[in-house]
C-alpha cells in the first residue's frame, strides 16, 4: 500500500549562520489589509431590512384599512339605523297619535311620549356617529321637528283635558302629519349624505389597493435588487479574503514563510488568519530551532515540522472553502474556517510536543471534518473513544497521520463509499488506539515489505511510506518503545493499524526526545 507522504526537511548541508543572518534581513511580506465587513453583520443588516421592509408595509396597510373599514361600517350602521328610523315616522308617527285623538289610546297612557322619546333617543344616538359636520346639523334640525312635534302633542293633550272639540284636535293632527313628512325628509337627506361619504370611502379603498399594488410592485423590485447587490457585495467579503488567505498558503507551501495576512476584518476568519500569521512566524522559528536539533539526532527523527502542517492538505482546504463560498453555502464556508482554524492552533499547540488525549482527539475530528466537507459521502467516520483517557498525555500529531494515511491509500484507492473508525482505550499502563478502515487493504508480500519498511526506511525516497515511518520513529524515539506500532491489512477488505504507547507519569520524560 503507497503511503502518503509529508515534506522532508533537508537539513544536512545548510549553513545555519548564513541562513540566520540572511533571515535577519529578510523583510516580511505582508499582504494588504481587506476593508470589509462582517459575514454575520452583513447577513444581520440584510435580515433586518428584508424584515422591516415586509414587516412595515403590512402593518401601514392594516392599520389604514382598519381605520378606513371602522369607518365605513359607521357609515353603514347609521344608514341602517337611519332608515329604520324612517320607517317607523312613517307607519307609527301618525297611526299612534290618531289613537290618542280618536279616543283608541288615552292620553294618559303615554304612548305617544315613549314613541317621541325613542325617536329622539335614535336621533342622539345618529348624531353622536355622524361622519361630518354637516349630517350633525341635519340630525340637530331633524331633533328640533321633533321638538315640534312634540309640541303639536302636548297641545292635543291640553285640548283633550279642556274638554275641546275632536275637531281642533284634528286640524293639530293634520300639523303633525306635516311636520312627520319634513321630519322624514330630513332624515332621507342625512341617509343620502352617509350614502355619499361611504361612496367616497369606497372611492378611497379602491385607489389605496391600486397604491398599495403600485407599491408592493415597487418595494419587491427594490428588495430583489437590495438582495442583489448584497449578495454581491457577501460574495467579494469572502471570496477576496479567502483568496488572499489561499495565496498565502500557496507562498507558504512553496517555502516562503516571510508572508504575513493582515486581519480582512471579517470575524468568521480572524482566527484562521491569525493561526496562519503564527503558523508562518512558528515554522520560521522551528526551522531554525529543528535544524539545530538535526544535528545531533538521526534523519528518520523528523520532529513533526513540516508534519504538523502539510501544505497541500491545507492549499485543498482552502480551494474547497473558496468553492464553498462560490456556491453561497456561507454556513459551511465558517464550518469548514473554524473547523481548519482549531486545526491549525492545536497542530501548533505554542511548540508543546505533548498533549492531552482530549487535545489530540479534537485535533483529528477537525481534520476528518474538513475531510468530510471535500469528499462528502465518499467518507464517513466514528470515533469511540474512553472518556477515562481524555486527560492522559500523549505525543501530539500521532493520530492525524494515520488516519491520513486510511483516507488517501485506503478508502480512495476503491469505487465505494468508505469508513475510518477510531477507537482508544486505557489498558493496565498503556493508551492504545485502533485505526481501522474498510478501504483498499494490502497483499500479504505488500504488508510485509511495509513492515521492513518501518525499521530500514530509505530516506532518499520518501514514497515508501514517509507518514507510517515518521508516526513509528517518533514513537521510538520518545517513548523508547520499538513495540508502539503494528499493522494488520487484507486486500480488498481494509487495513487496522494500532497504537499502543505507555502512559507517561514522569514529566521529564517530556522534555526531550528518549
Amino acid at each position: 500500500m503507497s503511503i502518503q507522504t509529508f515534506q522532508l526537511l533537508q537539513t544536512e548541508d545548510i549553513d545555519i549562520s548564513h541562513m540566520n543572518a540572511r533571515e535577519h534581513h529578510k523583510q516580511l511580506h505582508i499582504l494588504p489589509r481587506l476593508h470589509t465587513n462582517s459575514i454575520r453583520k452583513t447577513l444581520r443588516v440584510t435580515n433586518i431590512v428584508i424584515i422591516i421592509a415586509t414587516l412595515l408595509p403590512f402593518i401601514i396597510s392594516n392599520l389604514y384599512y382598519s381605520i378606513i373599514l371602522n369607518q365605513y361600517q359607521s357609515i353603514i350602521k347609521n344608514v341602517y339605523s337611519a332608515n329604520n328610523l324612517s320607517s317607523r315616522l312613517q307607519d307609527e308617527m301618525y297611526t299612534t297619535i290618531w289613537n290618542v285623538v280618536s279616543g283608541k289610546t288615552k292620553f294618559e297612557d303615554n304612548a305617544q311620549y315613549q314613541l317621541i322619546n325613542n325617536i329622539r333617543d335614535r336621533l342622539n344616538e345618529l348624531e353622536n356617529n355622524a361622519t361630518s359636520e354637516d349630517n350633525s346639523y341635519l340630525i340637530r334640525v331633524a331633533r328640533n321637528t321633533l321638538d315640534t312635534i312634540e309640541g303639536y302633542v302636548n297641545k292635543i293633550g291640553e285640548n283633550i283635558l279642556a274638554g275641546l272639540p275632536v275637531r281642533e284636535n284634528e286640524r293639530l293632527l293634520g300639523e303633525i302629519r306635516s311636520v312627520s313628512e319634513l321630519l322624514y325628509d330630513v332624515i332621507q337627506k342625512f341617509i343620502a349624505a352617509e350614502m355619499e361619504i361611504a361612496h367616497i370611502q369606497n372611492t378611497k379603498i379602491q385607489r389605496s389597493l391600486e397604491l398599495m399594488t403600485v407599491f408592493q410592485m415597487i418595494l419587491f423590485t427594490s428588495i430583489l435588487a437590495f438582495l442583489i447587490i448584497n449578495y454581491k457585495k457577501l460574495n467579494r467579503s469572502i471570496n477576496i479574503p479567502i483568496y488572499r488567505l489561499k495565496t498565502m498558503a500557496s507562498q507558504i507551501a512553496q517555502g516562503d514563510l516571510s508572508i504575513r495576512v493582515e486581519k480582512p476584518e471579517i470575524s468568521e476568519l480572524d482566527d484562521l488568519t491569525d493561526s496562519l500569521n503564527t503558523m508562518a512566524e512558528k515554522l520560521g522559528m522551528l526551522i531554525a530551532q529543528n535544524i539545530q536539533k538535526q544535528q545531533n539526532l538521526q534523519k528518520a527523527e523528523m520532529k513533526a515540522l513540516q508534519a504538523q502542517i502539510t501544505p497541500h492538505f491545507m492549499y485543498n482546504t482552502l480551494d474547497t472553502i473558496l468553492a464553498l463560498a462560490e456556491a453561497g453555502q456561507n454556513k459551511d464556508v465558517v464550518t469548514t474556517t473554524l473547523a481548519l482554524s482549531n486545526f491549525f492552533r492545536l497542530s501548533l499547540n505554542k511548540g508543546r510536543d505533548w498533549v492531552s488525549v482530549g487535545e489530540e482527539i479534537s485535533h483529528v475530528e477537525s481534520y476528518l471534518s474538513i475531510q468530510k466537507m471535500r469528499y462528502g459521502p465518499i467518507l464517513d467516520y466514528k470515533i469511540d473513544i474512553d472518556k477515562t483517557m481524555l486527560n492522559e498525555l500523549m505525543l501530539k500529531i500521532l493520530l492525524q497521520p494515520l488516519i491520513e494515511n486510511a483516507i488517501y491509500h485506503g478508502i480512495k484507492q476503491t469505487r465505494r463509499p468508505g469508513v475510518i473508525t477510531l477507537q482508544g482505550s486505557l489498558q493496565t499502563d498503556h493508551l492504545v488506539f485502533i485505526i481501522e478502515d474498510n478501504g483498499l487493504g494490502m497483499e500479504d508480500s505488500a504488508l510485509e515489505h511495509l513492515r521492513e519498511n518501518l525499521s530500514h526506511y530509505d530516506v532518499s525516497n520518501p514514497e515508501s511510506g514517509f507518514g507510517l515511518y515518521n508516526v513509528y520513529k517518533r514513537i521510538q524515539l520518545y517513548y523508547g518503545t520499538n513495540e508502539g506500532l503494528f499493522i494488520e491489512s487484507q486486500y480488498n477488505k481494509g487495513t487496522r493499524v494500532t497504537l499502543r504507547l505507555p502512559i507517561i507519569t514522569d514529566s521529564n520524560k517530556m522534555q526531550t526526545p528518549v
